[in-house]
């Protein structure tokens, strides 16, 4: 159960940061680099992971629910990994 718990924070966590960075350009009014049917995409993709977890977990299937939480989240960690390797290791990368 932990490590179901874990995946879907992490797909939470990615929920959040997306729906903030699109919320910071609502309230800047400005308008993104990228397309805005990115955001959703990203957004209602892993929304519908985590609702189909939450439902294996109603009907009492762990693995099932363990194995849709980390389709998301390790993407999410490779991410955060490669950002984070850049910073320290670019620091001066644009």
């Amino acid at each position: 159960m932990g490590l179901y718990l874990t995946g879907l924070l992490i797909d939470c966590a990615a929920v959040l940061a997306v729906g903030s960075y699109y919320l910071y350009y609502i309230v800047m009014k400005r308008e993104p680099d990228e397309p805005r049917h990115y955001f959703w995409i990203v957004m209602i993709s892993i929304g519908v992971v985590v609702l189909a977890s939450i439902y294996y977990i109603y009907i009492g299937d762990l693995t099932t629910a363990s194995i849709l939480a980390w389709v998301m989240a390790v993407p999410v960690v490779i991410t955060a990994i490669f950002i984070v390797l850049i910073i320290i290791f670019r620091p001066n990368w644009n």
